[in-house]
């Protein structure tokens, strides 16, 4: 019962006391707030009718704040004091309410609250009622019971509890049957009464403390879980208002005239008998259903119990604490304990005392609601014998879902584990064969891994393994395993296994593959021999030799060639070799000859990769080589010259030997620019780039010529990369000095051309009209060789400047269309037999440009195209605008240019083929400057052709704004 009740406390206390808190609380405030604003609504349900005084508003404010605090388990110990005190001060003004009553006293708490306004025209201003009083004061001292757990205040908390309900519910009938004696009382007091929101708080206060403490005396029985308790909360709101509500239904019918008022109570009586015998039929089908619930559930339980007897697992029910409750007949023949003997005592007495603590701490795991998956342990039987078990433990639970005891089945699993252990014997053997064959596998996995590692090891590192496992597997005390080319030789390597340090270095030199070992060396088949002195070629031990009695001898063969012996022996006294250690040798053998030979090709190809790497350092160029992730894999004395070594830093492929690497210009190169990263990316084949390297060791720059490549295997995968640099700093300066020279030769015959310019002029000026025809001619041939040496000059200039990135420009905004066509009009001469059309795109912005060096590209471009076009068609010059800048073409037709030849148009001194010193004049340094004059605008220039038709220099020039963005970012 108690129980029951707990459970329906912590499933329904929180709403219910949370609900009766509310409500009074509400009721209270309501008032409270009618006063404040002197609405009547909120006072009393209609005007005449009994209202709330403030008074029983803060009376009911208190018991609600009182029973929030008190109602619930688990508030701090703070909040509990303050509800006990607002409990008591309920209950001090509601006695002082009615000792005002009774003794005629005025204490002066009628005034507590809104002294002038309360305008009833009563005696007692501001006091409640006297059942009002009454109710509050019950209310009160219940709340101060409720947090006392004793049967005493218990006895008292449902006292008052009742009183109070008998009272609000007499207020609710008298109320809904129009009864004034039932919620005033006139005899004594007309002037007051309990209003009808007071009564509903009072029932509200009720039930939210009878939800607080549902295990005190009747109020359990209408808790609990039971049927009873679930029957009697069903039907008792009906049996209690359904009267109520139908005698004030048959008043209105009287009241109205529709029968006499003695024949409403009549019919209510009638009526009430009727739905009463209705209740208690409904009720008796009820407890029919619950019976034979109850009997099925008996049924079923003598089932269980009947299956659990009759069951050939043993079954045993515990409760918490481990005690016995049920034993089954499957647990006597078990254990040998009756069920008159076992059940009361503890589950401890089936078990050996050593295993008391596990018990214990499982049985506190399955307390703490873990769940046990099934485990194996010792029982020990009625006379002391010990038994292999295996239990399978859950709970049990009742119908509300909490735990009461456990169940455990046992069964006895000597007579499985008896036959596990003959299927183990079984299984021996063939474990024990299998072991060998692991023992092979294993051994192969180390010859492989040991010939994996032989770039940090040799042909020796892989002997060595096959000798040490072989030795493991056969059981042998000695093992060896030894290449040898002919018995004229000792064997090279000669490994022996299972010697001490000191008995090798007592050996000396290896044995030569005569006597026995020579037997085996010869053979195609493994020797095997009991006593290693009845073999006829046995030619004896060497001197310091352990003693040998059994041995075994078997050729390493690959491809029915011979590529090593392994020999193996026993000391005296020891089992000689059986055939299955020779077929195991053998197996291990055929498993292992192939990683010898590899080995031995290794060192061979390992000596040839050594001669290489040899090669490369002393290379007289850096050489870089990375794998296909890029990491470095080697580099030569040359390339560690130009090697950082910064803590901590990386490049993007995980390397900590950084390389500098830039442009010409000195700006950083990009990856994806550099041309290692073009190789191992791309594929490419980088040959003759140009760059700048940083050599560490002079803290500068140095000039760097790059040729770099993929290496690919032989599907053509590329495996990984090399990059060669050559240091061009001597031709650097070479072509440095070059320049210099060119520079200082073409600005030292400008004054010789000077003087002959001038001394031409001064005989046309002084001698013109002396002068015959033949003179006039020789005259005009000379200025014009001078002509041609100033433009050579200049062109050798510009070049120099371009060269040495000198070249000063006088940008300013340019209009392009204007521009161009003064310069086709200044360029009538170097277009002689073509006309020019100009095709400016509208709307095509200003330029940015120097006008000047702008009118040496386009008259550079017009000369080439007049040259080089067929004589006699027009040459176009088109202008469109593009995203930053002005692209401007110049197009002639004629023979064109091979694609072969396109390349190289824009280099220093370049020729098209065809075009030699007869034909066309100059030093092939046009296009040269013409593009160094572009890139200095920072724009570009590219050549198209197809021959027999057109051929197109396109080049850029940007926009006036955009240079003015780019000048200011």
């Amino acid at each position: 019962m108690g129980d029951g009740g707990s459970t329906g406390r912590s499933n329904r206390a929180p709403l219910g006391v949370a609900v009766g808190a509310f409500c009074s609380v509400l009721a209270g405030c309501a008032a409270l707030l009618g006063w404040a604003t002197r609405e009547i609504a909120l006072i009393s349900i209609a005007r005449g009718w009994p209202g709330m005084v403030p008074n029983a508003a803060l009376g009911f404010i208190l018991a609600g704040l009182s029973l929030g605090l008190l109602g619930r388990e688990g508030r701090p110990a703070p909040l509990r004091r303050l509800g006990l005190a607002s409990a008591a001060a309920v209950t001090a003004l509601a006695l002082a309410s009615l000792a005002q009553y009774v003794f005629g006293w005025d204490l002066g708490v009628d005034r507590l609250l809104f002294p002038a306004r309360v305008d009833f025209p009563s005696k007692f201003p501001g006091r409640p009622s006297p059942n009002t009083a009454l109710g509050l004061a019950l209310i009160g001292a219940a709340l101060l019971a409720l947090p006392v757990q004793t049967p005493r205040a218990c006895r008292r908390l449902v006292r008052c509890v009742l009183v109070v309900v008998a009272l609000a519910l007499t207020v609710l009938s008298g109320y809904l049957l129009g009864v004034g004696y039932f919620y005033g009382l006139p005899p004594l007091f007309p002037f007051t009464g309990m209003p009808l929101h007071a009564a509903v708080a009072l029932l509200a206060l009720s039930a939210g403390i009878l939800a607080a403490r549902p295990d005190c005396g009747a109020f359990a029985v209408l808790m609990a879980s039971a049927p009873g308790g679930v029957l009697l909360r069903r039907l008792l709101p009906f049996v209690v208002l359904v009267p109520i509500v139908l005698g004030r239904l048959f008043l209105i019918g009287a009241d109205l005239g529709a029968y006499p008022i003695a024949a409403s109570f009549s019919l209510a009586s009638a009526v009430t008998t009727l739905f009463l015998g209705t209740v208690l039929w409904v009720s008796a089908a009820r407890l029919d259903q619950l019976d034979e619930a109850r009997r099925r559930a008996e049924d079923e339980r003598a089932f269980l119990a009947t299956l659990m007897r009759s069951s050939d697992d043993t079954v045993i029910g515990t409760d918490l604490d481990g005690t016995i409750l049920s034993w089954n007949l499957a647990a006597e023949r078990l254990y040998g304990y009756s069920a008159g003997e076992a059940i009361g005592r503890k589950v401890s007495v089936l078990h050996p005392p050593e295993h008391a603590q596990k018990i214990e701490a499982d049985f506190e795991r399955l307390r703490r609601g873990e769940r046990l998956e099934p485990f194996e342990i010792v029982g020990r039987t009625r006379d002391g014998r010990a038994i292999d078990v295996e239990i399978t433990v859950s709970t049990i639970a009742d119908d509300a879902g909490r735990m009461t005891g456990f169940s455990g089945i046992c069964r006895d699993i000597g007579r499985r584990k008896a036959m596990q252990a003959v299927v183990d014997r079984a299984h021996a053997a063939e474990r024990r064969l299998r072991s060998q064959l692991e023992a092979i596998g294993a051994a192969s996995v180390a010859v492989s891994e040991a010939l994996a590692s032989l770039p940090r090891s040799e042909l020796r590192a892989v002997l060595e393994v096959i000798a040490l496992h072989a030795k493991a597997i056969s059981g042998a005390d000695y093992a060896a395993v030894g290449i040898a080319e002919d018995d004229r030789r000792p064997f090279d390597p000669w490994v022996p296994c299972g010697l001490a340090a000191e008995e090798t270095a007592q050996l000396g030199t290896p044995p030569r593959p005569v006597g026995l070992l020579g037997a085996v060396a010869r053979g195609e088949r493994p020797v095997r021999v009991d006593d290693i002195r009845a073999h006829p070629d046995f030619l004896g031990l060497p001197r310091h030799h352990p003693p040998i009695h059994a041995f075994l001898g078997v050729p390493l063969r690959f491809h029915d060639r011979t590529v090593g012996n392994l020999y193996l022996g026993k000391r005296p006294g020891r089992p000689p070799f059986n055939e299955d250690d020779e077929r195991v040798v053998a197996l291990l053998a055929e498993r292992t000859c192939g990683a010898i030979e590899a080995a031995r090709l290794y060192r061979s190809e390992a000596s040839e990769r050594q001669r290489l790497q040899e090669v490369v350092e002393q290379m007289p160029e850096a050489a870089l080589l990375v794998d296909a992730e890029g990491r470095l894999v080697t580099c030569n004395r040359i390339a560690l010259q130009y090697a950082i070594h910064r803590a901590g830093e990386l490049d993007p492929w995980g390397n900590s030997l950084l390389f500098d690497h830039r442009r010409p210009s000195g700006e950083p190169a990009e990856w994806s620019e550099r041309p290692m990263t073009r190789a191992l990316c791309r594929g490419e084949v980088v040959t003759g780039t140009e760059g700048l390297l940083f050599r560490p060791a002079e803290g500068a720059f140095v000039p760097v010529l790059v040729n770099a490549a993929p290496v690919r295997s032989e599907r053509g995968e590329i495996q990984g990369a090399i990059a060669v640099f050559q240091d061009i700093t001597a031709l650097k300066e070479l072509e440095r000095q070059r320049q210099e020279w060119t520079g200082v030769i073409a600005h030292d015959l400008r004054q010789p051309i000077q003087a002959i310019a001038t001394a031409s002029q001064l005989l046309r000026l002084r001698f013109g009209a002396q002068l015959a025809v033949e003179g006039e001619k020789q005259l005009g041939r000379i200025g014009a060789s001078v002509d041609w040496l100033r433009r050579m000059i200049d062109d050798l200039l510009d070049a120099s400047r371009i060269e040495a990135r000198q070249l000063t420009l006088d940008c300013r905004r340019v209009d392009l269309r204007a521009q161009l066509g003064e310069i086709l009009e200044m360029s009538t001469g170097a277009t002689a037999g073509h006309a020019v059309r100009l095709e400016v795109q509208d709307g095509v912005p200003a330029v940015w440009a120097d006008p000047g060096r702008l009118e040496q590209i386009v008259t550079n471009l017009l000369s080439n195209a007049a040259r080089y076009g067929e004589p006699g068609r027009d040459i176009v010059v088109a202008v469109r605008a593009e995203a930053a800048g002005a692209r401007v073409a110049v197009t002639n037709w004629g023979q064109g240019v091979a694609e072969a030849v396109l390349p190289h148009l824009f280099k220093r001194f370049s020729r098209a083929p065809g075009s030699g010193p007869r034909r066309v004049r100059g030093v092939g340094l046009g296009l040269y400057i013409t593009r160094g004059l572009v890139e200095a605008h920072g724009g570009s220039i590219s050549v198209e052709s197809t021959p027999g038709a057109t051929t197109t220099f396109h080049f850029s020039i940007p926009f006036a704004r955009a240079a003015a963005d780019a000048a200011a970012t």
